[in-house]
């Protein structure tokens, strides 16, 4: 027996955003999520499942658009051609409140309730579903004390979108711990919510499918779903195979720098570094975000704002080398100047006293809240900035780690001008 184990699909997702970034390839983004869904119903056809199970999160929110739902229901509609039923819970994202529309499900799609945890057999073979859809978008209660009992004679299989184990970046909804699913007495649990795959426990298993397609950096590496292998005879788990799906692969590229780099040199890195991408990539787009580190010669250019944004500039344009294989997403720097800061510091002047007083506010980054011009442009600029496109803080009073990576900017900025 074999069966295909997905979740967090999140159809329609990666359109939320992209006006932020100028020249992305905001088509072949939008229709990501909906690619990969097909790659996941195109597996379960080449392999001949017995059944699609999926753990949650079908939809990215509330069906506003028809089309979502449309998509999604001709999808499951080759699978019932095929004779492959599918089950489906609702989880945070496309919860029994938010699916304000209706979908026309096919008649191979088991919804399971939203009122409390149902048993579904398979209609031909020894297989027992257990599962519970999410009623609204915030479940906040452990609901695996209320699922059923395993059925004697069965492979039993329990669907849940949950956070299992307490993952911090995630929310906490519907919290369980690994033992309380283990003790439950499944053969498998069909996990979402968690966009990672990861296989919680064995015999029985406890495993996370992940999400079938990136959306963003923080999704970084391949995404996809399992085909699952189960010994009839046994009645146990043989082989949990993870499957790529994911038609745009996101990559956190970090390109650590020399004390001699200069401009050019950063530049043949990041070529490097983006060919390689392009071959890991393997035929999808290559969604990437840079990073740059270390103490180099560019630093001083970085500090000044026209030698910094022709430089980002060119990093851009090297994307063209690639034809239409690389997008980058953002470019981020967290370089150092190759100055011996600590010579700097110990001079008696005016450069070593200001560099003194930086690193004195740098142990009691909290003391700069002290000060009104701070408050002032809080009040001016929180709003603005508070979030990156992608849903990352970006301007946080209240983060001392921040207070002192703008203390070193500034500290770049004020030495490539005295200097």
């Amino acid at each position: 027996m074999r069966f295909i184990h997905a979740a967090d699909i999140h159809l329609d997702s990666p359109l939320r955003g992209l006006e932020a970034y100028p020249g992305a390839p905001a088509e072949r983004l939008r229709i990501a999520t909906r690619q990969a869904f097909d790659r996941v119903v195109d597996l379960c056809l080449e392999e001949r499942v017995d059944f699609l199970i999926v753990a949650g999160d079908l939809f990215d929110t509330e069906v506003k658009d028809f089309h979502a739902a449309l998509a999604a229901a001709t999808q499951l509609r080759r699978l019932d051609q095929a004779n492959i039923p599918v089950y489906l819970i609702l989880g945070n994202h496309d919860s029994r409140e938010e699916m304000t529309r209706h979908v026309p499900w096919p008649a191979n799609v088991t919804l399971f309730d939203h009122k409390r945890p149902q048993t579904v057999r398979h209609p031909t073979l020894p297989v027992a579903f257990h599962g519970m859809s999410y009623p609204k978008r915030e479940v906040t209660e452990n609901l695996v004390p209320g699922y059923p009992a395993p059925v004697a004679g069965c492979f039993n299989i329990g669907l849940l979108h949950t956070n299992a184990g307490g993952n911090s970046l995630h929310a906490a909804y519907a919290p369980c711990s690994v033992e309380e699913l283990v003790a439950k007495g499944y053969d498998y649990w069909a996990l979402g919510h968690v966009h990672d795959f990861a296989i919680l426990h064995e015999r029985p298993h406890v495993v996370y499918s992940g999400n079938t397609q990136g959306r963003h950096a923080r999704e970084a590496g391949p995404k996809g779903c399992l085909l699952v292998t189960v010994d009839e005879r046994g009645g146990e788990v043989r082989e949990v195979e993870f499957r790529e799906t994911d038609l745009v692969r996101w990559f956190r590229e970090t390109i650590p720098l020399q004390p001699d780099d200069d401009a050019d040199a950063l530049l043949d890195a990041t070529r490097n570094h983006l060919r390689e991408l392009v071959f890991a990539a393997d035929g999808r787009l290559a969604a990437v975000r840079l990073e740059f580190t270390g103490r180099c010669a560019v630093h001083d250019q970085l500090a000044k704002d026209a030698a910094r944004q022709q430089l980002v500039t060119n990093l851009r344009a090297l994307a063209s080398d690639f034809g239409d294989a690389v997008w980058i997403e953002k470019i981020k720097f967290h370089t150092q100047s190759p100055l011996d800061l600590d010579a700097l510091r110990e001079r008696q002047d005016l450069i070593g006293q200001l560099l003194r007083d930086i690193s004195s506010l740098a142990t009691a980054p909290q003391s700069l809240l002290t000060l009104p011009e701070t408050k002032d442009l809080a009040a001016k600029v929180a709003a603005e900035l508070s979030q990156d496109a992608d849903g990352e803080e970006s301007f946080n009073l209240d983060d001392p780690v921040r207070h002192i990576a703008w203390l070193c900017d500034a500290e770049a900025l004020l030495l490539s001008h005295l200097i």
